[in-house]
């Protein structure tokens, strides 16, 4: 089993870990993170709290779930790919 690097903002374990097609400003792959401590309570980032209820409760490993699951995570990474967009109000730096 193939262990999951750690949170680049708090050094915890990661509950998922998604490297995207798409770069960065630098060109550096997004890497979109999913970590309890860091994405807990965040009200800016609903899908995120929502997700990780979702594996806090067990049902992650609930086959019978799978179509709820990957509902969320779709969810997850469109929350997290929407941060790193420009729009009304954010620029590039």
């Amino acid at each position: 089993m193939t262990r999951l690097p750690q949170c680049s903002l708090c050094h915890g374990d990661l509950i998922m870990s998604v490297v995207m097609p798409e770069s960065d400003a630098e060109s550096w792959p997004l890497r979109l993170e999913l970590c309890a401590a860091c994405d807990s309570g965040d009200v800016a980032r609903p899908a995120a709290g929502i997700l990780l209820q979702f594996f806090a409760d067990g049902a992650g490993r609930d086959e019978a779930r799978a179509e709820e699951a990957a509902f969320l995570v779709l969810a997850w990474m469109r929350e997290c790919m929407a941060a790193h967009r420009p729009g009304p109000g954010r620029d590039r730096d």
